[in-house]
């Protein structure tokens, strides 16, 4: 059961994304379908519970950010994250840089596939 919910714009992304866990760099992942609350992302060969504590790092739009995040589900390509706090800064700075927003029926299709994204 996943304890995710999306209330806010996700828009199609592909920004390089470190995952820290246990204040080590642990994995280099894709970040996908960004929101101001999260992110999906695409990494392999990857076992977080739900529930574990990560950090994100991510260079954008020539800026570095640390976002504390918590694992909130995974699949066999990756895991959906949700950030602590809203960023809208980032969605904002990375809005000229990514994709638009995807529409709602994509995401539809995509939990009904047994895939989800934050």
């Amino acid at each position: 059961m996943s304890i995710e919910h999306r209330y806010r714009t996700r828009r199609a992304s592909d920004i390089e994304v470190q995952i820290l866990y246990r204040n080590r760099r642990f994995r280099s992942a894709r970040g996908r379908n960004l929101s101001d609350q999260g992110m999906y992302l695409e990494v392999s060969n990857l076992t977080l519970p739900t529930g574990t504590l990560v950090v994100l790092e991510v260079r954008d739009m020539d800026r570095d950010w640390r976002i504390p995040a918590i694992v909130v589900h995974q699949d066999n390509a990756g895991i959906g994250v949700m950030f602590r706090d809203t960023h809208p800064d980032l969605l904002q700075s990375s809005a000229e840089s990514l994709m638009p927003p995807m529409p709602h029926t994509a995401f539809d299709a995509q939990a009904g596939s047994g895939l989800s994204a934050v």
